[in-house]
């Protein structure tokens, strides 16, 4: 029997989905596009985290796809309403589905952190970061794991009848689900302890609470996402699917739009001149009992155009405790190698 197509607005909710989840995924394009706009702003090079959030978006554009093609093939309908072709290309398709969103958020994760290395250089934050980089790897290999290993054998994923056995997906999603949650929120809590230490107004450290912090809204999408999984009916899937296809490509597009929007505030100030144009302030972070090797005091952030002062919690060079250094505004090489401070993404000069 040949497989049968479906009009994908047939129903109400598809549709309502599909337009929201088409919507979600165009306004992360165009913070894509903005976040370059803003490197052409600062003539800045590109970097890791540049190239990982390009592959989010790309397999993201893919779960889109896939989500559209489920509504073609029956999604929303009843297992017994439709040709055995169709439910046998809906299971294969979740195999690839679980797939590219493992991708998409394991990039989107990933870009973070590139981008958590580019501006901070204190040793400890950037072991921190690479920890976090081995934590997503982590989620990504078990992620895989559980894909090819869930049912033995294979073919037994789409075709019930082979002899053979599947562990519970309602329950290896809802795991790997939850440890997708623990690495988001370790991404996130990362830069708290540092922006607390940077001398600065209130209103500026809130404001980079509230840029760091928007990755927690994130963290409450998989949540629902989890909960969503746990509804999910494999005996039924093309009905019960709906609400788990549409969080698992919501949740990747917004992580990509967090993560484009500490970049956004040169495209911002251009547009917007008079609104986020400023005094020159220079800030300095708070000499507190920090471990180093040379000492305990902090660089001095200095933000030449009231940009974000991300950058530069670093052990000074010469040991003495409270002394501070002028932050420079040269790139760093990003193996570390280099003596040279880094050019702040967010709190760099405009050239």
């Amino acid at each position: 029997m040949a497989i049968e197509f479906y009009n994908v607005f047939e129903y109400a909710i598809v549709r309502d989905q599909l337009i929201a989840n088409t919507v979600l995924v165009a306004l992360s394009t165009v913070a894509i596009a903005l976040r370059f706009l803003s490197r052409r702003i600062r003539r800045s090079k590109l970097w890791w985290d540049d190239v990982c959030i390009v592959a989010s978006m790309l397999n993201t554009y893919g779960m889109l796809a896939m989500h559209y093609h489920y509504a073609r093939v029956g999604m929303r309908h009843h297992i017994t309403d439709i040709p055995m072709d169709n439910t046998i290309l809906i299971f294969k398709m979740l195999i690839v589905y679980q797939i590219v969103y493992y991708n998409c958020m394991v990039f989107a994760k990933v870009s973070y952190l590139f981008f958590y290395l580019h501006i901070f250089v204190t040793p400890g934050f950037r072991m921190a970061a690479r920890v976090c980089m081995g934590c997503a790897g982590a989620y990504w290999v078990g992620s895989m794991l559980q894909i090819f290993l869930i049912c033995q054998p294979f073919a037994k994923n789409w075709d019930s009848t082979l002899p053979g056995h599947c562990a519970s997906m309602n329950v290896a999603f809802s795991t790997i689900g939850a440890f997708n949650l623990i690495t988001d929120i370790l991404i996130m809590a990362l830069p708290v302890h540092h922006i607390w230490k940077l001398q600065m107004s209130s209103a500026t450290k809130v404001a980079l609470y509230c840029i760091f912090g928007l990755g927690f809204f994130i963290s409450a999408i998989t949540i629902i996402r989890i909960h969503v999984l746990t509804t999910v009916n494999f005996s039924d899937l093309p009905y019960s699917m709906i609400w788990a296809a549409f969080w698992s490509v919501a949740e990747p597009a917004l992580a990509i739009t967090n993560a484009c929007v500490p970049m956004m505030r040169p495209v911002f100030k251009a547009a917007f001149p008079g609104i986020f144009s400023s005094a020159k302030p220079t800030y300095s972070s708070q000499a507190g009992a920090q471990s180093g090797a040379s000492g305990s005091a902090f660089k001095r952030v200095r933000d030449t155009e009231s940009e974000m002062p991300l950058t530069q919690l670093e052990p000074s060079k010469s040991g003495s405790r409270g002394q501070e250094y002028e932050a420079s505004l040269n790139d760093r090489s990003h193996d570390g190698g280099s003596t040279h401070m880094p050019r702040s993404v967010i709190g760099e000069s405009d050239r």
